[in-house]
Formats: C-alpha cells, structure tokens, sequence
C-alpha cells in the first residue's frame, strides 16, 4: 500500500529519484525541481506544512490564475505541469503521463437535473459505456438548449407543438445527427411518461423518415497496404514497435484499442494466438499467431521497447514510458500513409481503413462470412454483410440476365416487332 510522505523536503526528494528512474532528461528534472522550490518557499511563507493536491492548486491561483493554457507562457505552462506531477506523486506515489480529460456536459436547471437522473437511470440498466453516456449528455444537451431558449422550465409546459417546434429548429443538423438528437430526446420523453412526470407519451411525435445507409467502406489493396508497411524503417525503436502494431491491425484486423491495451498474457507463445477480450465488444477473441507478427513482435521486445514493469506490450518511447491510447496508433497510420506516397484523399486513413482492408481481401479470396465475422471479432455476421457492397468481383456474379423483351409496340401509328 501507497506510504504517506512524512515531509515536503522528503516528498520532493522521493519524487526526483522517480524522475531520474523514469528516465527524464536532467534538464526536465532541473526545471521540475526549481517549480517544487518555488512552492515550498510559498509554504514556508504561509505557514503551511504538509503538501497536498489543495496547496498546489492555492499555488496555481495565486501565481497563474486560471486562463486558457494554451494561451499562457511556456514558463507558467511548465509550472502548472510541475505543480500536477507533484500532487500526482504525493497522492499515489507514481508518475502518469498526463491526459486530456471531457467531461460531461452540465445539464443544470429542473430539467437538466432529471436529464441527468435519466441518463444515470439508462447507464445503469444497461451497463453503458462512457462514450455512450457522453452522446446522450451531447444530443440532451441541444434539446435542453432550446427550451432554455423557449423559457421551459417546468415539464408542464411539455406539449405537442413544443416537440413539433423543436423538431422543425434542427434543420442546421445533418440527417443523421438530427436523428440521433430526436432519438435520444424521444426516449428521454418516453421515461417521463414512464415515470408519470408526463401525463401523455408526446414520444411518438417526434418521429422522423431518416433511413440509415451505411457508408462504403474504406479499404486499399494488398499491394497498397504492403506499400505502407515497407515504408516503416525498423532500423530504431520507434519502427520496431510501429511495425509491429500495424501488422497486428492490416495482417490481423484487430481493432486500435485491442492493439494499444495488448498484454504480455495475451500472446500464448506456445500454442500461436493471440488471446483478447475485446474493448469494445468485451468478447474473447484467438486468432492466430502468424510468423511474420510474431516475429516483429519479438523484435520490438528485444531491441526496441523500453524497460518497463507495465504489463502492456507497446509503450512510449519517451519518459515516462506509458501505454499508447488509440490516438497515437491513429496518427502513426497516417504518417506511414504520408510516407508511402498511396492516394487516401477520398479514403478514411485511419486503423479501421486498414481493418476493412482486411476484410476486402478476404471477401475476394472467397472466405465465407462467418469467418470473416470471427477473424474482425463482430457480434453478428449482419455487420460484417456490409463488406459485400465493395466486393464488386462477387456482386458480379449474383447478376441475373436480363430476359429479351418480346411483343408489339407502336411508334408514331406505326406497328413494330422487337
């Protein structure tokens, strides 16, 4: 279990030795150490003795304020940095790469209240994830704006024209996200009917003729995806490991998130698999180990990852050597699309492109859909049905012939045979 720190002088002196561990520069730990001295004269001054997460945030507000960052010196950015990794220290004893945070939107007033009771209500029952939670605070949000807009505040004043108005007020929206919107609205409505806050379910008027039609998958060819991957120089770390994760996503199909969260226990040496509960599906997943994956990997592990304790696979290549998260893969992708020289500017270039690569190889060598479904780890065959659209060759052979058509038909008075 985490120990407190006695003193300030022996918590700056313990976070220093970890900076030094985690492999900063020296310049880093003398501009870290110069931020702790400020803040400890500023104790000393006000008589305070022991650091926490409050201090350092009093120290913030006295000496930064608290404007946007990116409009700040750098000299006051790497302060406030310095003053975070400290109360990060003090409260759990590690150092974390920093990350950018969302939050919820506020849904604030009598309404915005029972918004976001509804919206716990929905997470609970059915154990949604927290993106999902975020879209329903994004589209509750609008509905939520336009009757602060109308001065609703009481569910009273809940009628039919005032869905109908709303309904008429997203004509700025797209088709699908105007949809969305009325969707998350229809059954907020729908649980206040539910819950006899309404007297009458107004949830069937706001229904609207939008029919969902999937876009065309993404995908480049083998000889494409090979260009990508031969563009990557394993010759340092950085393409050791970039290497193999793009392998992992256009040999394999996994997904970002299964890529960036991959353990050490999920690769079963002996046996050749690859062994995953899937993030976004939460399903186990075994595909094969090819050789030519492996390998890489076993490459990357040897002479390009850095020391770490973390039971991830892929890590930073900076101090502190943290996991990856999605984002990166995603901008390691393109900048290797940049390099090979391929045309993408009316395809998506992201991980998922590469998946649907996959996919559309397969498609071609006549794999059936299941296992296809198997290999990209999707729920139901129906999702992986929307790969057949680019399959042309396929769609091809599924065309009927057109029978002659035989009779009699006048043209200007006058009777012909076709």
């Amino acid at each position: 279990m985490f120990k407190r720190f006695r003193n300030y002088d022996q918590l700056v002196a313990a976070a220093m030795v970890k900076f030094i561990a985690l492999s900063y520069s020296p310049t880093s730990v003398k501009k870290y150490c110069e931020v702790w001295r400020q803040v400890g004269i500023y104790m000393s001054t006000n008589g305070i003795q022991v650091y926490t997460a409050t201090v350092g945030l009093q120290f913030i507000s006295e000496h930064v304020g608290y404007e946007d960052q990116s409009k700040l010196p750098r000299g006051k950015r790497d302060l406030i940095r310095g003053i975070n990794a400290l109360s990060d220290f003090a409260e759990t004893g590690e150092i974390r790469k920093s990350k950018s945070r969302t939050y919820p939107i506020s849904l604030e007033g009598p309404i915005g209240t029972v918004m976001t009771t509804y919206i716990l209500y929905r997470k609970k029952l059915f154990s949604l994830a927290k993106d999902t939670v975020q879209t329903y605070y994004s589209y509750l949000s609008v509905f939520l704006a336009f009757l602060n807009t109308r001065e609703i505040i009481s569910f009273a004043l809940f009628n039919k024209g005032l869905i109908l108005d709303f309904m008429n007020s997203l004509g700025e929206y797209s088709p699908t996200t105007r949809h969305l919107i009325l969707l998350k609205m229809s059954q907020f409505v729908s649980y206040l009917y539910d819950q006899q806050i309404l007297t009458a379910d107004l949830s069937r008027i706001a229904k609207d003729k939008f029919v969902y039609q999937p876009k065309l998958p993404s995908f480049y060819s083998a000889e494409e995806v090979n260009q990508i991957v031969a563009s990557i120089d394993r010759a340092n770390p950085c393409g050791k490991r970039d290497y193999a994760m793009l392998l992992l996503v256009s040999r394999l199909g996994l997904r970002s998130s299964d890529v960036v969260n991959l353990k050490f226990d999920n690769i079963l040496w002996e046996r050749q698999l690859i062994s995953i509960n899937q993030t976004k599906t939460k399903q186990l997943l075994e595909l094969p180990l090819f050789a030519e994956v492996g390998n890489a990997i076993v490459d990357y592990l040897k002479s390009g990852r850095p020391k770490s304790d973390l039971p991830f696979i892929f890590l930073r290549l900076l101090a502190p050597f943290d996991s990856l998260d999605s984002g990166a893969l995603n901008g390691m992708i393109k900048k290797y699309m940049n390099r090979s020289g391929i045309n993408y500017d009316e395809r998506q270039h992201g991980p998922h492109s590469l998946r649907h690569s996959l996919a559309t190889s397969l498609l071609k060598n006549e794999t059936s859909l299941p296992v296809i479904s198997g290999i990209l780890g999707h729920k139901r065959t129906e999702s992986t049905m929307n790969y057949l659209r680019v399959d042309i060759t396929s769609l091809k052979k599924c065309a009927l012939e057109v029978p002659p058509v035989v009779g009699n038909c006048t043209v200007e008075g006058k009777e012909d045979t076709l």
